[in-house]
């Protein structure tokens, strides 16, 4: 399966995946009911330090990471000044009209903050995308969060079915190639490439799942309530560390903010 984990040693990549995910939900529940743009700037620049401090992130692929994110928001914020409903904005300045189609000082800064909040909520994902490796990950989740081994393990098979099936894939389509079939350009030579390569994908993507299950069968899965571990998943001290401490943080920063005045009100789809 393909994801943006990389290998690496890092005090981060050594933490429980269950502990940086327990940091990143209630981050994103946060950026759902902020109102002003002070709180997703001071938790995005608190998961940057993560990132560039323990994940061990270079500062250019931290770049690189962040562009499509920042595009992608850019994009929305120049939109969104245009959806938000009139209601809302027309007790602010009217910056531009042409016809129906108003602009409002009011609509600019909601399209600036709810921008900020998605990529502060994007970004809150990382260190644990980053860093946690999915297999690791329903270990975790099989061992401390007590989901049941036949669905954890069941899962994480078909998951690696994916990058087979994309490998077959290729492999397809590069003997169409050679037996010198012509495929046409644009999204009616898509759908052609998809038509012939489906029975091909098809049928591999069913001899592999009767080898895997054949394989649980031959290691008698399923067949008892519980079952022994190759790898432990265990809970830490550091995990309990970087839990206490990133809810603590978090706590002394939303309690400035609100010293400050720049906190806001929480609203869950304030701006809908």
């Amino acid at each position: 399966m393909q994801t943006l984990y990389q290998p690496y040693d890092s005090p981060l990549h050594r933490l429980n995946p269950l502990s940086k995910l327990l940091v990143a939900l209630p981050q994103m529940a946060l950026m759902l009911v902020v109102s002003e743009p002070w709180t997703p700037l001071a938790f995005l620049a608190l998961t940057s330090l993560i990132l560039l401090t323990l994940g061990r992130v270079t500062l250019r692929r931290f770049l690189r990471l962040l562009a499509p994110l920042l595009l992608l928001v850019i994009l929305f914020t120049a939109f969104y000044p245009f959806l938000v409903r009139q209601s809302l904005v027309e007790h602010t300045r009217l910056l531009w009209q042409w016809g129906p189609i108003m602009l409002y000082q009011g609509g600019l800064y909601l399209a600036l903050v709810t921008g900020l909040r998605i990529l502060a909520l994007l970004a809150s994902s990382l260190p644990f995308s980053l860093s946690s490796d999915s297999a690791d990950f329903v270990r975790a989740l099989v061992q401390q969060a007590r989901l049941p081994y036949r669905i954890g393990y069941s899962t994480l098979a078909a998951f690696r079915f994916i990058p087979m099936l994309q490998s077959e894939m290729a492999v397809v389509q590069a003997a169409h190639r050679v037996r010198g079939v012509d495929s046409q350009p644009g999204w009616r030579g898509t759908l052609e490439r998809l038509r012939r390569s489906a029975v091909p994908l098809l049928t591999t993507a069913i001899r592999q799942a009767e080898r895997t299950a054949l394989a649980m069968d031959a290691r008698a899965f399923g067949a008892l309530p519980q079952r022994s571990y190759f790898r432990r998943m265990r809970f830490s001290g550091w995990d309990w560390a970087y839990l206490l401490g990133f809810w603590a943080l978090s706590a002394a920063l939303l309690l400035a903010l609100r010293h400050f005045g720049l906190l806001g009100p929480l609203h869950v789809l304030q701006i809908l």
